[in-house]
């Protein structure tokens, strides 16, 4: 144990310093846009910018000979940190103005903190106290980004190599970007430090619920559906470090919170808030770009004139060039997992039977793991009252719909990709749910908006 100490001590707090940066570096460049939001909030924005913007200058790093490190990758961000701090400037925090919390409330919120903290706490140590060994992680995030750790490059061979093929070459890749700029920072690939990511990102998807709504709803609100995100175990468990489910719930999160605070009008803050949750989102899975698309959508039927077009184009346009930036960095990439001559008109006859065979798995699914849980959600739709965030409420089932649309055209038996699948991917979409749920029980409060610059 004391060698163990020994190892991990000094690289998890390595690592622990590169995601500090990171989110000080994202915190720059979002200063200006998310003026007006609680302190919570702009952490977590502040986290996803910094990916982001770690990610940037690791492929800038990259590019050049001198193979990247701490220092470089510091002084890269500290560059990124300079430019957003004068861009920026005139910004601030702004000030929330919020009623006073009642004794009972005050108790609420003390208990359901500690309850979601508690949550929060088990999942950080269970995610430390391994090495990250899911199965997705030793084939596609943290094979790709050892990959270009260890080469100091991002090889085309990993997007034409034949023999690479079951490692996803069609995947988004700032999961692996990310694990490999820690691994630069950090001087090794020590996968049981590195799995400090995955706590920093439920960190983070907690603290968006939380203040979100304190700053929308109320902050007994907050602490409830913070506390009940945290408590989603079939997500936030070790198995999942080294996944994109993690850091893929904050991108919805994010996305859905910037869309409700559309839903009042089309600001420049905003804006700039969908831009980024539209290209983070897109930037870790491939179900991203879907999810912030049915929120265009959504943003299409409710806003009208110029808000709905400027929504709309900030949703779509961000994840339709990360995908254009990826076709021209890795060429065509074929999706090993779906069978698309089942669209063809020869076979249209087949699909009926299989996405029969699919809607029946998942209701099979519903009855025996989510019965429970699933009447409890519709006895709360029934006795709240309507919140800002009902206009979200269909995006939920028709992402759903799409996966079991996704599952009846796959390449192999549709019932072992469900079971090998579903339950995670589906509850990467939890945290998001229970914020739009948590916007139920009253009315928004008038004194805090959206945000603008």
């Amino acid at each position: 144990m004391d060698a163990v100490s020994r190892v991990l001590g000094p690289d998890l707090l390595r690592v622990a310093v590169a995601l500090a940066t990171s989110t000080g570096a994202g915190a720059c460049v979002s200063r200006k846009w998310t003026r007006g939001l609680s302190r919570r909030e702009r952490f977590a924005w502040s986290a996803a910018a910094g990916l982001l913007v770690q990610a940037a200058v690791l492929l800038l790093l990259l590019a050049f000979p001198a193979r990247p490190d701490a220092v470089r990758i510091l002084l890269g961000e500290a560059a990124v940190a300079l430019t957003g701090l004068v861009l920026s400037r005139g910004g601030g925090a702004g000030a929330l103005s919020r009623r006073p919390a009642s004794a009972r409330e005050k108790a609420a919120i003390v208990l359901l903190a500690a309850l979601a903290a508690a949550a929060w706490l088990v999942f950080f140590v269970g995610a430390l106290a391994d090495g990250m060994y899911a199965t997705d992680y030793l084939a596609f995030w943290g094979y790709k980004g050892k990959i270009v750790f260890l080469t100091g490059e991002v090889p085309l061979r990993l997007f034409r190599d034949p023999a690479l093929y079951f490692a996803h070459r069609e995947y988004p890749l700032l999961v692996s970007f990310t694990l490999a700029a820690l691994a630069f920072f950090l001087g090794n690939w020590n996968d049981q430090a590195l799995a400090l990511l995955y706590p920093f990102a439920a960190l983070a998807t907690l603290l968006a619920i939380s203040g979100f709504l304190a700053r929308r709803v109320s902050r007994v609100a907050g602490a409830g559906a913070a506390a009940l995100a945290s408590l989603c175990v079939f997500l936030y468990r070790p198995a999942n470090a080294g996944t994109a489910e993690i850091p893929f719930a904050l991108g919805l999160v994010l996305a859905s919170s910037a869309a409700i605070d559309a839903l009042e009008g089309g600001t420049a803050s905003v804006t700039a808030r969908l831009v980024l949750a539209s290209l983070f989102g897109a930037s870790l899975k491939q179900e991203g770009t879907l999810f912030v698309f049915l929120l265009a959508v959504v943003l299409a039927l409710h806003l009208r004139g110029r808000a709905r077009l400027v929504s709309c184009a900030a949703l779509v346009l961000p994840a339709s060039l990360h995908w254009i930036a990826l076709y021209l960095l890795r060429g065509n990439q074929t999706r090993r997992d779906f069978d698309f001559t089942l669209f063809e008109p020869r076979r249209w006859l087949e699909l009926p039977a299989l996405f029969a065979q699919v809607v029946g798995r998942f209701l099979s699914i519903g009855a025996h793991e989510a019965l429970l849980p699933l009447l409890a959600v519709a006895v709360y739709l029934l006795v709240t009252r309507r919140g800002i965030a009902d206009a979200l409420l269909p995006v939920f089932p028709a992402q759903v719909l799409f996966y079991a649309v996704a599952f009846s055209v796959s390449s192999f038996d549709p019932m072992y990709a469900i079971d090998g699948a579903f339950r995670r991917i589906a509850m990467s979409l939890f945290p998001a749910f229970a914020l739009v749920l948590g916007a139920r029980p009253a009315s928004p409060t008038r004194a805090a908006s959206p945000g603008s610059i």
